[in-house]
């Protein structure tokens, strides 16, 4: 099941979850700005989900392997967590993982972005979309 909103709606309940985010972790210590969110709608890789890129504050939302508005919102806060870990200490982990490792998401911020995420996503999704 492919999800019910327009783009144009996905833009704005991304900005109302990056609010939340703000309010509920505060700012990231290693980037001077907080990220946005970019819908791409036109990706067929559906490995992923979304991606922070740390070089222009950017979360992608890859909408083609979202299926429904929990995916979008948990999808943005395990990125935005991202944007609030430390992105060398990252790099550093990513280094040490081993192939398989990297493969099974043994990485410890991949795994710290994914509880968070699950713990707070109905939450958020209930305050903004109240």
């Amino acid at each position: 099941m492919k999800p019910m909103y327009t783009k144009k709606e996905f833009e704005d309940i991304g900005e109302k979850v990056i609010d939340w985010c703000i309010d509920e972790f505060g700012l990231s210590k290693h980037y001077e700005h907080y990220p946005y969110i970019e819908i791409d709608i036109d990706e067929e890789d559906y490995s992923l989900m979304g991606e922070f890129i740390g070089d222009n504050n950017e979360i992608i939302i890859y909408l083609n392997a979202i299926n429904n508005i929990d995916d979008f919102i948990n999808t943005i806060i395990h990125e935005y967590i991202h944007y609030t870990q430390s992105p060398s200490w990252y790099t550093r982990y990513l280094n040490n993982l081993t192939l398989n490792e990297v493969i099974k998401n043994k990485h410890p911020y991949e795994i710290q972005a994914e509880q968070i995420a699950t713990d707070n996503y109905i939450k958020c999704r209930n305050n903004i979309l109240k």
